[in-house]
């Protein structure tokens, strides 16, 4: 039966009022109004049939001290973040990591599981790779997560999933020489299609992005760049407020440094660190009373060589210095391709390289052309990509959250 004009209005309004309510937290029906110009009595005709469908909920009026003025008071209104679940989940070579959150955003339980990745410790290609394995693995972190809350698959409305390879806009990836990328994303896209009423896969570096642009340094800004700076590098590139991902899902992909003196390939500020270091111990030039001295094999991660390095300790400031004019260099590439307004350098140990940043700014500064970008480090550690995960699944939702609830009331009504 198609819909009268009235009938399709109504429909049309009670989206956009939805979409205005997704973000807003708390709200009156005067901002509605004002932000959608609708008519008062459309703007209330939206809310009461989102209340109907259990996706607002009104609020107490509002009181002395909370936009209380005299007559009748304001009736106020807000997401109802208990109606269904998000998840977002961060699916890493070895690892996945899923995170429940309510419809509002907030994480309620995490599981995390770990997974065969690519490769052996030696780096020997595993032959029994199957396109299954990731796929399953997922399902397996996202059923554990929401058995902590209770909840099933079908109280999922939207999930995000973060993987370290290039991403297109239909969630697919292209060939890699070795497997690596085919493998990575063993065609999540559709097998999760088929489970959660909405979808949305992306390389993990563009979820860095999201996360930074909803929640965190580039909030506010059109113009980003949040570079992963761990184990490889990798970046989420936003101009004019979109996420840019090119026609393989490769703009963020950074391969062009292999060109770059210098810098020389996608390696992570990590394995710099790594490698220098064994260099130095190798060759005797660490003093037996210096902390890195203590470091065996096994304990020589990037994040305790960072940890006890300083710009005024004269063993450790020559690392600094050689990661931050890598840092420059790799900054100064994505500034002048991109020309954003802010560079967040994001990953489990952005918050260690306060001084490298320091250092990759005055090179950027010194030889930019157009005014240089701020550079800023992420506050969220080593959770970025999850956190964009929950940001996507959350903005997945919110494309099919009416017509899902809009079905199942007319399914199940609710009893009179």
């Amino acid at each position: 039966m198609s819909l009268t004009a009235g009938q399709l209005r109504h429909r049309a309004s009670t989206a956009a009022v939805l979409e205005f309510a997704w973000d807003a937290g708390a709200f009156q029906a005067d901002h509605v109004i004002a932000a959608l110009g609708l008519t008062r009595s459309t703007a209330l005709a939206a809310l009461d049939t989102l209340i109907e469908l259990g996706l607002i909920s009104e609020l107490p009026s509002a009181g002395p001290g909370e936009g209380y003025r005299l007559g009748r008071p304001a009736r106020r209104f807000e997401l109802r973040a208990e109606a269904g679940v998000v998840v977002g989940v961060d699916a890493g070579e070895r690892q996945f990591t899923a995170s429940v959150a309510d419809l509002a955003g907030e994480i309620l339980a995490r599981c995390s599981i770990e997974v065969r990745g690519f490769s052996d410790a030696a780096l020997v290609r595993f032959d029994d790779l199957g396109p299954a394995e990731r796929p399953t693995a997922a399902l397996q972190a996202i059923d554990g997560a929401l058995a902590k809350l209770g909840r099933t698959r079908a109280d999922v409305i939207g999930l995000g999933v973060g993987i370290p390879a290039p991403v297109d806009a239909d969630g697919g990836s292209p060939s890699h020489r070795a497997g690596f990328w085919q493998h990575m994303n063993s065609g999540l896209q559709n097998v999760l299609d088929v489970e959660f009423p909405a979808v949305r896969v992306e390389n993990d570096a563009a979820l860095a992005a999201v996360a930074e642009g909803t929640l965190g340094a580039a909030r506010g800004h059109d113009d980003f760049v949040a570079i992963l700076v761990g184990r490889r590098l990798g970046s989420g590139v936003f101009l004019d407020g979109r996420l840019v991902r090119g026609a393989n899902g490769g703009v963020g992909e950074l391969e062009g440094l292999r060109y770059v003196p210098g810098v020389g390939s996608t390696h992570g500020i990590g394995p710099r660190a790594e490698r220098w270091l064994r260099q130095e111990l190798d060759a005797g030039r660490i003093p037996a009373d210096h902390p890195w001295a203590e470091l065996d094999q096994a304990g020589l991660t990037a994040e305790a060589v960072l940890s006890a390095a300083r710009l005024d300790d004269p063993v450790s400031r020559p690392l600094l210095e050689e990661l931050g004019a890598t840092m420059g260099r790799i900054c100064n590439v994505v500034a002048r391709f991109y020309d954003p307004g802010v560079i967040v350098v994001c990953g489990a140990m952005a918050g260690a390289l306060a001084e490298v940043i320091e250092i990759a700014r005055m090179q950027l500064a010194a030889d930019s052309e157009l005014p240089p970008p701020e550079i800023v480090a992420s506050q969220f550690g080593g959770d970025i990509v999850s956190l964009g995960a929950v940001s996507a699944a959350r903005e997945a939702a919110a494309t099919v959250a009416l017509a899902l609830f809009s079905e199942r009331y007319h399914r199940e009504p609710p009893a009179p």
